[in-house]
């Protein structure tokens, strides 16, 4: 029975979860499974434990009674207590999350001004290279599309 009762626990800790995050199909469908792999562990390692692997069919029939007493009785608390853990997990994580927020925004606090003024200095220095260098920077540029069209002219069809 004892091995009804913990296949039928795992599937209320599969169930809970499966709904407190609401999967999608695929993720319902990769869950199946792995809880299929879990459960058909568990009933190994408890018919490893009651009869050394020897199949026999009180050990089937304890297991189905222990997993329906289970689902009956104990189901309906275990889920109401794995969801007021979930929720109190999250309210945990929300206020760890909060927690570590703070120091990022008092360095957004404190570096509002030193980078207020380094952004103001690097515009300062681009208009300055612009005045400074624009106009040579553009004859330059002149000069060597004049030396390329002198290298290769354009062809006429003729």
């Amino acid at each position: 029975m004892a091995a009804g009762v913990a296949v039928g626990f795992v599937y209320d800790i599969y169930r809970s979860l499966r709904q407190w995050m609401g999967w999608g199909k695929v993720l319902t469908i990769i869950g199946d499974v792995l809880f299929s792999a879990v459960a058909l562990f568990l009933l190994l390692k408890f018919f490893l434990r009651a009869n050394h692997l020897d199949f026999r069919l009180y050990i089937v029939w304890g297991s189905l009674l222990g997993l329906f007493l289970y689902m009956r009785t104990l189901s309906k608390y275990i889920l109401s207590l794995l969801f007021r853990s979930y929720r109190l997990l999250q309210i945990c994580l929300d206020f760890i999350l909060k927690l570590l927020k703070i120091p990022v925004k008092v360095l957004v606090v404190l570096m509002e001004p030193p980078y207020a003024l380094l952004r103001w200095f690097s515009l300062l220095l681009y208009r300055i290279g612009e005045a400074l260098l624009g106009e040579p920077v553009q004859r330059m540029r002149q000069r060597m599309l004049n030396f390329w069209e002198r290298l290769f002219p354009p062809r006429t069809n003729g």
